[in-house]
């Protein structure tokens, strides 16, 4: 299973669910986090008394130009004191979506078993956590949901001194990312761009040379039933807003959504768009042609799915320039449940190692680390990818205080988009 696909696929009727069950789930907790559902104040809008606009757990909206420390509920560990060891080790994280290799190395040098809990999606994770359905020692995290997990207490603040390789290894837009300043709760995981993903040998147009690429989708009618977008609210929307110039992809405006969700209906017509999360196979076995997708697809295509050497020629990737187009990161953190917290700090460290974030790179996930020695110019030259498919490895450029991410949203401006994003769906 492609690590990301239980993430953020989704159907009409899976969309519905989810989004119903998560609600229902907080509404029990307590006012910050019954705040997390879509259904909660929906017409509000908070701020702080700065006049900063806050997210559903009342901390201010952190974006790549305004940096955001979170507050600590706690005192990181002290320093000093040795791994916990024997018993069990619990990551919970999407399936597959890092090497079990590493994870039983972990185990072996260390004394413990590691097992995995996996979750479908990020919010549902987010309610099993709040629950307390689940007691795990880390947990992979999204920086749009911080707001969430700090204010509801369900990671710990870090120490580190435990952490070296953050420092040593990792960019410096990550090392001290906008959205945790310090790094009080969080190390990186993996990093990737959203953008184009398509076959040279069967659509026509040169897409890098288009005045705005994006627009391919909506030229697709060559392409029909062989063309799909991300079913990702945030990406999805994210898309039409960048077809019409809008480069504000976390917008509330709802005139702005409005219209980005009839563009996106529009796609029906024009090319039977699908909606699915299938390309990092599909593009590569030429089940599809034109397809929106992560920097990684192309990558995961090209070394595992792409059945002979001209399949691998044919595959291309487009991501737009610093600023004019979707880069994300996703994290670590250390969850409050944990009864071994020292080893969770070393495993978010043993992440970070440079030897083992390339192999859950290369080998497994596809999905890039932000680690210094992962250029795009050392790859090729290894023969890891081909130059042509070098435009799929990001580099520390593509983020910044100019960069476009996808980050928490009001109370209000969630609701706007996950409204938006079913009403498309129905058609879809």
């Amino acid at each position: 299973m492609h690590p990301k696909e239980c993430r953020l696929r989704a159907n009409r009727r899976e969309f519905l669910i989810r989004s119903g069950g998560a609600a229902a789930a907080l509404s029990g907790l307590s006012g910050v986090l019954a705040a997390c559902s879509s259904n909660t104040n929906a017409g509000a809008v908070s701020t702080n008394a700065q006049g900063q606009l806050l997210g559903p757990g009342g901390l201010p909206l952190a974006r790549p130009d305004r940096r955001v420390t979170l507050p600590r509920y706690e005192d990181p560990i002290p320093s000093g004191m040795k791994p916990e060891t024997g018993g069990t080790f619990n990551v919970f994280n999407y399936p597959d979506y890092i090497d079990p290799a590493l994870l039983k190395a972990f185990g072996k040098q260390y004394g413990v078993k590691v097992l995995v809990t996996p979750y479908d999606d990020i919010n549902t994770g987010i309610t099993r956590l709040a629950s307390g359905a689940v007691a795990p020692d880390v947990t992979e995290m999204t920086p749009d949901n911080l707001d969430r997990v700090v204010a509801g207490k369900l990671v710990k603040p870090l120490n580190l001194d435990y952490i070296p390789n953050l420092k040593q290894n990792v960019w410096s837009q990550l090392a001290d990312p906008f959205y945790d300043v310090g790094s009080r709760y969080t190390v990186p995981y993996t990093v990737y761009t959203t953008g184009i993903y398509w076959r040279a040998d069967r659509v026509a147009e040169d897409i890098p040379s288009m005045t705005n690429p994006w627009d391919i989708f909506w030229h697709a009618h060559a392409y029909t039933g062989k063309t799909a977008i991300l079913s990702e609210i945030r990406e999805s929307i994210a898309l039409a807003l960048l077809h019409r110039g809008v480069l504000d992809i976390n917008t509330e405006d709802p005139q702005l959504i409005n219209r980005a969700v009839a563009d996106l209906e529009a796609l029906n017509s024009i090319c039977h768009v699908k909606v699915g999360d299938l390309q990092y196979t599909n593009i590569a076995e030429d089940k599809a042609w034109l397809n929106q997708g992560w920097s990684a697809d192309p990558i995961e295509g090209y070394l595992f799915y792409a059945p002979t050497k001209e399949d691998k020629r044919a595959l291309r990737y487009w991501h737009a320039p610093t600023g004019k187009g979707p880069v994300q990161n996703d994290t670590w953190c250390v969850c409050s449940t944990t009864k071994k917290p020292v080893l969770a700090h070393l495993f978010l460290n043993f992440i970070l190692e440079n030897g083992n974030g390339y192999q859950n790179f290369t080998q497994f996930t596809g999905f890039q680390p932000p680690l210094n020695e992962i250029e795009p110019n050392v790859l090729v030259a290894k023969g890891m990818i081909p130059e042509i498919l070098s435009t799929a490895v990001v580099t520390p450029e593509d983020l910044g205080p100019r960069s476009l991410q996808e980050m928490t949203l009001t109370t209000k401006g969630q609701t706007l988009w996950e409204d938006g994003y079913s009403q498309f769906l129905t058609g879809a």
